[in-house]
């Protein structure tokens, strides 16, 4: 059933398929050609059933096997012609269709699982991270203002961006939630001299970032805190929030918008920069669900819209950033494979697998599946901020 589907997809490319008696079947006639090899009639059955589960399950098991090509190629393959394998198969389109249902109860973010889910992901060990992503430890989309401009600037160019779009200064009060391993809080501090809290619910990035606040001696301009957001009750002037708003989950849409106006001051502004689709709602990839982050949810632009229509909340600006995280993707996945004996060593080779799958099927999910970055700029009234963009960029 499975090869019977594939006959029907124009591929990019050309997709050479070993099956479990070693019969070689072909879909596509272009380069690049990607060969691999299925180890058993099992997997080739899960593949047809659920393959938004099973091809990264089978790739780390070595149950699929590269023998031609690269597992980037394949996964570029695989994701430029997803759509068309949806539509073709009825039976992973009702699942999908069960899966939108159930959504809702994929994303089980109260106050005790969000801690929980946070930790799975972000609690593992630091030097992880400390191995793939930029200085600051930036661990979000960075800003490029060409292909050209290395990591490391295009994550200070990101943050530079978002604190001049929430035009912050000196005497202002800043939130920042999911504030990470603490370079977004200290960089506006640094840059602006505001007094700014972080907030986090991962114990491992709330000792970086005030060990990394009293390094810097910003402990008077910077406090963190291990909490969560819907606990915050103070007033702010300015609150921001990167890469943390996949994780709250559709039901709590609702309550975040509200928490966070509710906690901004008369001349407050809210910079929310959040991975999203592109196209209508659909339920998170049940691998990443099950792998990398338990809880998460990737919003769509009218999910949110709904929301602050519903709440009167006034979205002043909205930004796409389209291709920007795939580049940034790009970086990564370059630094995982030159410390691919280090990653290795620090865990095993399963787990290796498992993160360069992630890194790759999150690269190909902006270029080819609709993924991009919203930056939604909200605003407690409507003249807190000149009236054109201009402000940003001079």
């Amino acid at each position: 059933m499975l090869f019977n589907i594939l006959n029907k997809l124009n591929f990019d490319g050309t997709l050479k398929i070993v099956d479990h008696k070693n019969k070689i079947h072909i879909f596509g006639n272009s380069n690049p050609i990607v060969q691999i090899r299925l180890v058993s009639k099992s997997i080739e059955r899960k593949l047809f059933l659920n393959p938004s589960l099973h091809i990264g399950e089978a790739y780390m098991n070595k149950d699929l096997i590269i023998e031609q090509g690269s597992i980037e190629q394949l996964i570029d393959l695989v994701t430029n012609c997803y759509d068309d394998f949806i539509s073709n198969n009825n039976f992973y389109k009702f699942y999908e269709y069960l899966s939108s249902i159930f959504m809702p109860l994929q994303q089980i973010n109260k106050l005790v699982n969000s801690k929980k889910n946070v930790a799975h992901h972000y609690d593992i060990d630091e030097n992880l991270y400390k191995l793939f992503l930029d200085k600051d430890m930036q661990y979000s989309c960075a800003y490029f203002h060409n292909q050209n401009i290395s990591l490391d600037q295009a994550q200070k160019d990101k943050k530079q961006h978002i604190i001049k779009k929430l035009k912050i200064n000196e005497n202002m009060k800043v939130l920042d939630i999911g504030c990470g391993w603490g370079g977004m809080a200290i960089e506006i501090a640094k840059t602006t001299g505001a007094k700014v809290k972080g907030i986090t619910l991962s114990e491992n990035q709330f000792k970086t970032a005030s060990d990394r606040a009293q390094q810097e001696g910003l402990s008077d301009k910077v406090t963190f805190s291990l909490q969560d957001y819907r606990n915050e009750n103070e007033k702010y002037d300015r609150i921001v929030s990167v890469g943390m708003f996949e994780h709250v989950g559709v039901k709590y849409f609702k309550t975040y918008l509200k928490k966070t106006n509710d906690i901004l001051k008369d001349n407050g502004v809210f910079l929310l920069h959040t991975i999203g689709q592109r196209g209508k709602p659909t339920a998170t990839s049940p691998w990443i669900r099950k792998y990398i982050f338990p809880g998460g949810y990737i919003p769509s632009l009218s999910e949110v819209m709904k929301e602050t229509q519903n709440l009167n909340i006034n979205v002043t600006d909205i930004e796409i950033l389209r291709l920007h995280y795939a580049h940034t993707l790009s970086h990564w996945y370059k630094n995982v494979i030159e410390n691919k004996d280090k990653i290795i060593k620090m865990f095993d080779e399963r787990f290796f697998r498992m993160w360069e799958f992630y890194l790759l099927a999150s690269k190909y999910s902006f270029v080819n599946m609709g993924n991009v970055v919203f930056q939604i700029q909200i605003s407690k009234n409507i003249n807190n901020l000149p009236l054109t963009r201009n402000y940003i960029y001079n």
